[in-house]
């Protein structure tokens, strides 16, 4: 995937994006309608970015792609944001009034031995097993969630939407989003999920 040279980044606090995910969004401030106006003018992207008391965001954040976006008479917007990959956003061009940084890819160290195939597979079930033993309401609307994962083979996908879905700490998301190898993605999920009474 190429990414763009530079994108903006909405700073939302407690929140991680994920790839795999939709993010409905309500834009009403200022700076971050002029972000998304520069974004629709672009390449439809844009990075959101959990605060972080330390610097104007996280450094790592997910990249979305505006799918659909409806402008309110009040100048505020409704858009569906899809998450499309995981990005590093050190290198920060401007901070205000919104922050703009050159995304640069966050991917698994090559090459992947053979024996972390047979690893994955195994902690992929393992999540599996965990969720199975999770009781969830049926308003949560996670039924039908779980039934899909049973059948979804593609790794990243199951740590992004089991986190996504099934993970309420923010602190751990975004640490799920900022390990770089898929397999120890999974082994810091499985923990996780684990870990849910």
């Amino acid at each position: 995937m190429t990414l763009p040279e530079q994108v903006g980044v909405m700073v939302l606090p407690q929140t991680v994006f994920f790839p795999h995910h939709l993010l409905p969004l309500h834009i009403f401030e200022p700076r971050y309608r002029e972000m998304l106006k520069q974004a629709l003018g672009g390449s439809r992207m844009f990075v959101v970015a959990m605060e972080d008391p330390h610097r104007p965001a996280s450094r790592v954040g997910g990249l979305g792609l505006i799918r659909s976006c409806v402008q309110q008479p009040d100048g505020t917007s409704n858009l569906i944001l899809q998450g499309l990959t995981r990005v590093k956003i050190d290198h920060l061009i401007q901070t205000r009034p919104y922050v703009i940084a050159a995304p640069e890819p966050l991917e698994d160290p090559l090459p992947t031995p053979p024996s972390d195939t047979v690893v994955r597979d195994a902690l992929a079930a393992k999540i599996l097993e965990h969720l199975d033993r999770l009781e969830i309401p049926a308003e949560a609307g996670l039924g039908e969630m779980k039934k899909f994962l049973r059948h979804l083979e593609d790794h990243h996908a199951l740590v992004d939407l089991v986190a996504g879905c099934f993970l309420r700490d923010p602190g751990s998301r975004q640490k799920l989003l900022e390990t770089a190898c898929l397999t120890e993605r999974l082994r810091l999920l499985c923990q996780k999920i684990s870990e849910i009474k």
